[in-house]
């Protein structure tokens, strides 16, 4: 499967929007049917860099999921103003994680620290000064995290095959994008290269 056909041009109408809003959206690439944690997580800023990451994908079943708000928000180079930002920002005994970008292209982001406390966010920042890091809530620890229930918010599609299904199927959270139906030429610069 080419994971970039998975993307009709109002999917990629809503996707400009959102980067339109955002700057760079959160994309998590999950790998089904492996267990735990074989996904990867990309920041984009350009439709082109999302198509090099779902492009460059070759595992046969995947979930995508792109979210419109901004995660990890608090980014920079580890100082004390970034710890001192952090400290006030992210409540206790809320879940953080702390991400790094990885090497080469298109590099999914490592996760480099996490915890649920203060004490635990202090002492990872102190470990990473200097180094470049974007630190927030995963998404995915949130309470409300169906995201497919949520197609204003993170758009979903899933590529994948069960024991009930001869053939694999997509799964999408969208159908439509109501403002690429009523002014397709406004993005057609935008996505006709995908």
């Amino acid at each position: 499967m080419r994971y970039e056909d998975l993307f009709e041009r109002h999917d990629l109408a809503l996707l400009y929007d959102w980067l339109e809003e955002s700057g760079d959206l959160y994309v998590d690439l999950d790998r089904l049917n492996c267990g735990a944690l074989n996904n990867s997580i990309h920041f984009v800023d350009g439709l082109a860099e999302l198509k090099a990451v779902v492009s460059h994908e070759t595992f046969p079943q995947v979930c995508i999921s792109i979210f419109r708000e901004k995660q990890y928000p608090i980014r920079g180079p580890v100082d004390d103003s970034l710890m001192a930002i952090a400290l006030e920002q992210v409540p206790d005994h809320q879940w953080f994680s702390i991400v790094s970008l990885g090497t080469g292209l298109p590099a999914p982001f490592d996760v480099i620290g996490y915890g649920d406390c203060r004490e635990e966010l202090r002492e990872e920042l102190t470990s990473l000064k200097g180094n470049s890091i974007r630190l927030g809530q995963n998404p995915f620890d949130q309470p409300e995290a169906d995201f497919f229930q949520h197609p204003n918010d993170v758009w979903v599609a899933m590529f994948c095959a069960d024991l009930h299904s001869p053939q694999p199927y997509v799964t999408k959270n969208r159908t439509g994008y109501a403002r690429y139906d009523s002014e397709p030429e406004r993005y057609r610069d935008h996505i006709e290269f995908w």
